[in-house]
């Protein structure tokens, strides 16, 4: 059997297994599919903030504040104009053609089945090396206690690490084992983890929405990091949906406010995709955001063209 040794050439190089091989650092993975109704479960009894419309379902992103589910979908405007009427600021992509005032920047990796390690940038294919040649394995999780026990520690050091601001209840032992047991009732949310030996040093949460892989959670630990698990992670996810034709992308997150995340996302193959989207709020509204905040404006309209960073 090949090791993750054999995997590592030169600067130049990287050796891939064949399609289906069995290699310790790549062992298949399958993602069950969700609708769309599944996911919105998914998403309640993990906290999320859901209304639904007709058969929309909306994120609360602030109260009176809302964006899709699915923010890479495309909605009619007439359509969900009858739908939410005054119950807020609703804001979605538009059908092509249709009048827009703003865009979503929605992360994403496309073309799945080009997926080609040997393309990637040279610092990716080195932090790539570095994570096939530490001996990390990836495997998916499938116990909750395994889970409890292996998983609360990787998201103290990620939250050490990054000062993540969202729900910092989780900090709490009792708190994270509550959410992890939730997590656990979808037997259809895939959860992968990258380990050191018997060690877990990154987990990652997918679901399959119809043919939409979504990257629900990315926790990686500081040791994590180190060795190169991150990039060994996403190249087992690529390489696995590269050969599922029931995958037509990967959806990652909306483009954050911090462009050195999004350099980093982009440099490993993703794109920063402007979708024309409608902002379903008053024209007054939208004037007084402008002139008493920049920052929010800026936020709410996104960017234009080309929205991917560029080295």
């Amino acid at each position: 059997m090949m090791n993750a040794s054999n995997l590592v050439t030169s600067d130049r190089e990287l050796v891939v297994p064949p399609t289906g091989a069995s290699v310790q650092n790549l062992p298949s993975i399958t993602w069950p599919v969700m609708s769309v109704d599944r996911y919105a479960a998914f998403e309640q009894a993990l906290g999320t903030r859901l209304l639904r419309t007709g058969d929309i379902w909306w994120v609360q992103i602030r109260p009176f504040f809302y964006r899709p589910l699915l923010p890479f979908e495309r909605y009619d405007v007439e359509a969900v104009k009858k739908l939410v009427g005054h119950r807020g600021v609703f804001q979605h992509a538009v059908m092509e053609g249709q009048a827009h005032n703003s865009y979503l920047n929605t992360i994403i990796f496309d073309d799945l089945h080009k997926y080609d390690p040997r393309q990637l940038r040279k610092n990716v294919r080195g932090s790539l090396k570095k994570g096939m040649a530490s001996g990390a394995t990836v495997r998916p999780i499938v116990d909750a206690a395994e889970f409890c026990e292996k998983a609360y520690p990787v998201y103290l050091s990620f939250y050490e690490r990054t000062r993540y601001a969202f729900d910092k209840s989780r900090r709490s032992k009792e708190v994270f084992i509550r959410w992890a047991r939730r997590l656990f009732q979808f037997s259809d949310a895939v959860i992968l983890g990258a380990f050191a030996g018997q060690e877990l040093i990154s987990f990652e949460i997918h679901c399959l929405v119809e043919r939409t892989l979504i990257l629900k959670s990315i926790v990686n630990s500081e040791s994590a990091v180190r060795t190169g698990a991150p990039d060994l992670v996403l190249h087992h996810v690529r390489s696995s949906a590269s050969g599922q034709s029931t995958i037509d992308k990967i959806y990652d997150t909306m483009r954050a406010r911090n462009q050195g995340i999004n350099e980093y996302k982009v440099f490993r193959g993703a794109k920063v995709l402007a979708l024309p989207s409608l902002l379903h709020i008053h024209p007054a509204l939208l004037w007084s955001l402008r002139k008493v905040s920049r920052g929010i404006y800026s936020r709410l309209c996104g960017v234009h063209g080309d929205a991917s960073p560029h080295p």
